[in-house]
């Protein structure tokens, strides 16, 4: 079986309509500030260096590469479910969930303005920005899951994981264009398995307009491959971190699989 997922265009034409999609900004917003989500399926053109490229595997355009990247992720992991429409691809700084991310941000004040995308400080590297990139979203009782792909060459992946966090980030509150405001917690979720070549995770804790959320995030390099597995709700943590695991090997599995 094949996924079937839109592409950037197709997501575009139909953003804000659908109780799916409006749920999905609400989404975005909550966490744009934190880290760029991966709400929607997104991949790109293949960042990677020239001299890696063998004859075995051949070079692909942007939309190719963002395609098979598409096609690689999880059609489901236990009762977690892909939402189809709620997904897509294309080069990472042109997709819809980028974009409206980066939108929040730019409307947003923070009483520390260093730790504007505090856990995705690497989201504005040049190797990522013009990167394949694919994002897809998932039905779970218990949460909002997210996966997001990305490709680029080893040496930018290798630094996109070794961004952390700035020290004094634990803690802040941003003020939105609208008056509202939120309060952030980012702190490392220990005690979770390497997953990939090399990987970190992180929980982040938001409270806004009474109600308090949780999400846990684990990114996670698999050679020239970065991948982010996100979930986000009210659920319990430990049940939270076991499906992050959980997604996070399957979805390495079914890229080995998928990509080779």
């Amino acid at each position: 079986m094949r996924l079937r997922l839109r592409s950037t265009t197709s997501t575009r034409n139909s953003a804000g309509q659908g109780p799916q999609r409006r749920t999905g900004r609400n989404f975005v917003r909550s966490l744009a500030l934190p880290m760029t989500l991966p709400l929607t399926v997104l991949l790109g053109a293949c960042g990677g260096d020239e001299a890696g490229q063998t004859d075995e595997r051949p070079v692909l355009s942007t939309a190719e590469a963002a395609t098979a990247l598409h096609e690689a992720q999880p059609l489901h992991v236990r009762d977690v479910t892909l939402i189809s429409d709620g997904s897509e691809s294309g080069t990472y700084s042109e997709l819809v969930t980028v974009r409206y991310s980066d939108e929040v941000r730019a409307s947003t004040e923070l009483d520390k303005p260093e730790c504007l995308d505090a856990a995705n400080q690497w989201g504005d590297l040049e190797g990522v920005r013009e990167a394949p990139a694919s994002v897809a979203a998932y039905e779970w009782s218990q949460g909002a899951v997210t996966h997001m792909l990305v490709r680029v060459d080893e040496a930018t992946a290798e630094e996109v994981l070794s961004t952390e966090p700035p020290e004094n980030c634990t803690e802040y509150t941003a003020i939105h264009e609208d008056g509202s405001s939120s309060a952030y917690g980012v702190s490392t979720l220990d005690g979770v398995p390497q997953i990939g070549d090399r990987s970190r995770a992180l929980a982040i804790e938001v409270e806004s307009a009474g109600e308090r959320s949780r999400m846990v995030s684990l990114m996670y390099r698999n050679g020239d491959l970065v991948g982010t597995t996100s979930i986000l709700g009210t659920g319990e943590p430990a049940d939270y971190e076991e499906m992050l695991v959980e997604f996070s090997e399957a979805a390495v599995e079914r890229q080995r699989q998928m990509l080779g």
